[in-house]
């Protein structure tokens, strides 16, 4: 044991001389987490997006107007149809409702009670598109209450609905200003995740050039054994790891009052993430041959499986079929592990899944890249 830790503290000492390795570890993902955290703090403070209603006027409308205007989320503008239109396209709105003439009529004939108008389909509008087919569940199934779709009893049953308060969704754990400090601290942990994996596998190259240099040659015919020589290896990638999203944690924090959720489940589930990611980078540096390969194919993978991982953006607005193939990266359940965790939801089944995920992934990394290395 006190020549792996000797080995691996040694390693360690040698990769923090290296300016370039500090760059790549602190810098880079404190500088993004900064920037994108920065813009994701504005855009919650700013006014609320803005939805135009187009609509008759009508005691069944005015009503639909309620239930759909009772979602605060969203500023709620009366318009006519050629206004809400110019808005949309301007960019002025972020979308317009445009509600049938009569909700009766359109149950009875079969047409759509409501129809978005939309410039683009942002992550906003996608909310929108949900909340408003709710309400249109609503409204039709306030008709199918209605005997015989009566007019008055529509109205009757249809106005309850609207002066009822909105619904309040309580969970078991409740964190305070989520849409901010989670959100960076995802952000945050995102970059960590992307910078890890190039800083660790830069750091596991090494052993390329320490094969060329004699130095790994050396270590091997020391009193040392191989196992020791490689576990010390592998733990100073770990430490590397550990500080490295330890450093980011604290800044976040002082700067944003980031929350990390129970550390009860944070500190194990980070370790894995982490020991995950020595994985990928043992794995790509017993595939080439020397460093440069290992660069530029590490480029590749990770700022490619990163991106569809979720670390730029949440994978819920991309399509259907990415989000299945996200599940083939094992970025995808790093972030799905450490946002149940950070927000506070902690849905068992979810960090459960990440958690066994992330195990076979680490398994599968280690394997090839124990067997695939060369000692000589």
């Amino acid at each position: 044991m006190r020549n792996i830790l000797s080995i691996a503290f040694l390693h360690l000492k040698s990769l923090f001389k290296s300016p370039s390795a500090i760059v790549m570890m602190f810098i880079m993902p404190i500088m993004f987490s900064l920037i994108f955290g920065g813009i994701g703090s504005e855009g919650s403070s700013r006014n609320k997006p803005v939805v135009l209603m187009v609509a008759q006027s009508d005691e069944s409308n005015s009503r639909i107007i309620e239930l759909l205007s009772s979602n605060g989320q969203y500023t709620w503008r009366n318009v006519d149809e050629k206004q809400a239109r110019e808005s949309v396209e301007s960019q002025e709105a972020i979308a317009a409702v445009i509600i049938a003439e009569s909700a009766v009529e359109s149950y009875d004939s079969g047409k759509p009670l409501f129809q978005l108008v939309a410039q683009r389909k942002t992550q906003e509008y996608l909310a929108l598109k949900s909340y408003v087919e709710g309400v249109g569940r609503t409204v039709i199934q306030t008709l199918e209450m209605s005997p015989e779709q009566d007019a008055l009893a529509f109205k009757a049953i249809l106005e309850k609905a609207a002066a009822r308060e909105p619904l309040e969704i309580s969970s078991r754990v409740i964190q305070k200003e989520e849409s901010k400090t989670g959100s960076v601290g995802m952000l945050a942990i995102g970059f960590t995740i992307m910078f890890m994996m190039f800083g660790i596998s830069g750091a596991a190259s090494t052993i390329l050039d320490e094969k060329i240099g004699g130095t790994w040659q050396r270590l091997l015919t020391s009193p040392t054994t191989k196992v020791q020589v490689m576990t010390g290896y592998l733990f100073s990638y770990f430490l590397m790891g550990a500080i490295q999203l330890i450093v980011l944690m604290i800044v976040m924090y002082l700067i944003y009052g980031s929350k990390w959720g129970n550390l009860f489940y944070f500190v194990p589930f980070a370790a894995l993430v982490i020991i995950t990611i020595v994985g990928f980078g043992l794995m790509m540096a017993s595939i080439v041959k020397t460093r440069q390969q290992a660069s530029a194919l590490s480029a590749v993978l990770i700022v490619s499986t990163c991106m569809l991982g979720g670390v730029y953006w949440p994978i819920e607005i991309v399509p259907e079929f990415m989000q299945q193939i996200a599940k083939a990266v094992p970025q995808s359940w790093m972030i799905t592990g450490f946002r149940e965790i950070v927000s506070g939801s902690l849905y068992l089944p979810a960090l459960r899944n990440s958690t066994l995920v992330l195990l076979v992934f680490s398994l599968l990394f280690f394997t090839i890249g124990l067997k695939k290395m060369k000692y000589d």
